[in-house]
């Protein structure tokens, strides 16, 4: 499944280091790949175990992780 966060902030951490605080907040046993853009990355996550089949769990996952404030700036795409 893809998950997209997009940068909001122009103080918001690059993509490039933003995707690596991103992906090492998520749970060890996910397997995730990205695609980075300048604004905009997509996390694939091909993980094991029932949350990371369950779109709803990754995006709270995720949006978990958004709250750090290593990722200041960044969000998902299409949250509320």
């Amino acid at each position: 499944m893809e998950i997209t966060v997009a940068r909001v902030s122009t103080d918001a951490a690059p993509a490039g280091i933003a995707v690596l605080r991103l992906i090492g907040m998520l749970p060890a046993q996910w397997e995730c790949g990205q695609r980075i853009e300048e604004d905009r990355i997509t996390v694939l996550v091909r993980g094991s175990g029932r949350d990371a089949q369950d779109v709803a769990a990754v995006r709270e996952r995720c949006a978990e992780a958004l709250r750090d404030r290593t990722l200041h700036g960044w969000v998902l795409e299409g949250a509320g």
